[in-house]
């Protein structure tokens, strides 16, 4: 066991204490993660941060207007044929939510790609009428 010299104005090992947990928010801790979502003309377009992760292990769903985006893989590197000393594995997981504004067309099958790590999920929006104008006609009055 080595020896460590104590030095008092270290105050990381008073919060390693059970009961001094920091707060933490839940996917806060995980690299890399991002999400944008931007609206062109005709479309609300979501780009989704997925580094590592194959198509065929990237689920969508979109459930009273919550579009939701759960992606994960694992990665083992081993060498065979020698005595282990180090094995690394990777295991990434990665959860978004969000909830569509109105004008978007939620029964409609949105277009999914994933490219360089980027699932771009593009959803057609809902084209406006134009406001209706109502002529009001004034009544006759009666003598």
């Amino acid at each position: 066991m080595a020896i460590i010299r104590w030095n008092p104005w270290n105050l990381s090992s008073v919060f390693d204490e059970e009961g001094w947990d920091l707060p933490t928010i839940p996917g806060l801790n995980r690299l890399g993660q991002g999400l944008n979502i931007f609206e062109t003309e005709d479309a609300l377009v979501a780009e989704a941060a997925l580094p590592g992760i194959p198509e065929d292990k990237v689920d969508i769903s979109v459930e009273e207007g919550v579009v939701r985006i759960t992606a994960s893989a694992e990665e083992k590197q081993e060498e065979k044929g020698k005595r282990r000393y180090f094995m690394s594995s990777m295991a990434s997981t990665y959860n978004y939510s969000f909830r569509l504004p109105q004008g978007v067309v939620e029964d409609s099958e949105p277009e999914a790609e994933l490219e360089s790590g980027v699932l771009r999920l593009t959803f057609k929006k809902v084209k406006k009428a134009p406001p209706k104008k109502i002529q009001v006609k004034a009544k006759a009055k009666k003598e």
